[in-house]
């Protein structure tokens, strides 16, 4: 079954829509949410509660990729059951990412810096690299995943693929310059 069928099931009110979800996108779900958790059960509950917020809120919205939505939504549901278990501890993929990225944007990002202007450049950014380039940083910087995933999964070199996020770590600090907001 297609998104635009569980769209159409969700719209419907049809239980098989949850049902459908799960088979389709639990996988990937469960895989973004034990990034962030160290816990199963918590990786899992996060899950559901996505499947139940879908739920809710389809209709009335209607998502062009039910699959980034659902993705982005488990995401942040793990992000805050995380910070909610375990706000001084940094263990997770995810925080290491982080950090990693860290001493590229605080150089250039000012404490009066808007949200809007910044998610907008780095979206116009991402769009202009080159697609493994772009998927490659948005694995490791988005959803936490380790250097040796993104290379298996590529059939690169680990060294390969840190030295490609270096590069466009470097690249994103200087699109990030070129904006009157951020110097």
């Amino acid at each position: 079954m297609d998104e635009q069928q569980i769209i159409g099931l969700l719209f419907q009110r049809s239980e098989q829509a949850i049902t459908q979800i799960q088979q389709v996108y639990g996988r990937a779900c469960l895989a973004v949410a034990r990034r962030i958790l160290p816990d199963a059960r918590d990786a899992e509950e996060c899950v559901s509660d996505a499947c139940l917020k879908v739920w809710d809120t389809i209709p009335p919205e209607h998502p062009r990729s039910l699959g980034a939505y659902l993705m982005r939504i488990t995401r942040n549901l793990a992000l805050d059951r995380h910070d909610y278990n375990s706000a001084a501890c940094r263990a997770t993929a995810l925080a290491s990412a982080y950090e990693e990225l860290e001493p590229f944007l605080s150089s250039v990002m000012r404490d009066d810096a808007d949200d809007a202007t910044f998610r907008h450049t780095l979206n116009r950014f991402l769009r202009s690299l080159p697609e493994r380039t772009r998927n490659c940083f948005i694995r490791r910087y988005w959803y936490g995943e380790s250097i040796r995933e993104i290379a298996e999964s590529y059939y690169l070199k680990e060294e390969t693929v840190k030295s490609m996020l270096f590069r466009t770590k470097n690249s994103l600090k200087r699109a990030l310059e070129k904006e009157e907001v951020f110097v």
